[in-house]
């Protein structure tokens, strides 16, 4: 049975102190070398876990600090929770793309979130309840007066997203893109889409009463392979600047048929639309 280090808080208040001094560099930078997550590390900091042994003494090194009258337990050893065989199908397609949207990789503390405006309050409980159904693990929501935050620390998870499927960890500049495997299935590429516009997309009238739907990114790159995308499904998808933009109100009817966008924010603006546009 594994053995961890149970400290008293004034033991455990030395002996992070020392670790930091002796690191002599930021936390975020120091527990991602033990592949262990950002809570569990902060479970260890705030006492509410006990230190596995073996991770105890190699930190107890690097503090040159000695603790008298350690009290060893021994005690099942906590199991991060699996999560399943990751499959490519329409949901992680859609995934995929709301995370090429607003969502963010860390290669640093294995987190993997998505941020969105807080009056979002559909959308994010449509997103929770995807994200956990294919992953099997808690999101958690975090709001604010401005924006919802989405987010759970998984290393397993990160691999998966990363290494397997080659989703951008860190700064996304110049790294996105619409993964081969989506590409290889129309019904991926739409749920794909999907997860893009509703993310980084947006629709509005302009000149009065016309139409606009777009979808944004920094990254040319990116923006070539939406184009490239959208024309492939049938969509006569123009590029300018920072944006692709569809301009045809049936280019627009077939995108809201077609990609079923599931951003309620989407949905009302057209919905609006057709109501006050009287020339349908």
């Amino acid at each position: 049975m594994p053995t961890f280090v149970h400290l008293t808080k004034h033991q455990r208040q030395d002996f992070f102190n020392k670790l930091k001094e002796e690191i002599d560099n930021s936390w975020e930078s120091f527990y991602p070398l033990y592949k262990i997550s950002r809570t569990m590390f902060f479970n260890y900091l705030s006492g509410r876990y006990d230190i596995p042994q073996e991770l105890f003494l190699k930190w107890q090194k690097i503090a040159k600090i000695l603790i008298k009258s350690l009290n060893l337990i021994e005690k099942q050893k906590f199991l991060p929770k699996e999560i399943p065989e990751i499959k490519l199908d329409e949901e992680l397609s859609e995934i995929f793309g709301v995370l090429n949207g607003d969502g963010h990789i860390s290669p640093l503390t294995y987190e993997i979130c998505i941020v969105g405006n807080s009056k979002e309050i559909d959308y994010l409980n449509y997103l929770k309840t995807l994200f956990e159904n294919k992953f099997q693990l808690k999101f958690n929501p975090k709001i604010d007066e401005t924006r919802f935050k989405l987010r759970v620390y998984s290393f397993k998870l990160f691999n998966v997203l990363v290494n397997k499927y080659n989703l951008p960890s860190g700064n996304k500049m110049g790294k996105l893109k619409i993964p081969s495997e989506v590409r290889l299935s129309k019904n991926f590429l739409i749920a794909y889409i999907r997860g893009l516009f509703d993310t980084d997309g947006t629709i509005y009238i302009r000149r009065k009463n016309d139409l606009v739907l777009e979808i944004s990114s920094a990254d040319e790159r990116f923006l070539e392979d939406i184009q490239n995308s959208l024309h492939s499904l049938g969509f006569n998808a123009r590029r300018y600047e920072k944006h692709i933009t569809l301009y045809n109100i049936k280019d627009i009817d077939n995108f809201f048929s077609i990609i079923k966008p599931a951003n309620t924010k989407h949905l009302k603006k057209y919905q609006n639309y057709l109501i006050s546009d009287k020339r349908r």
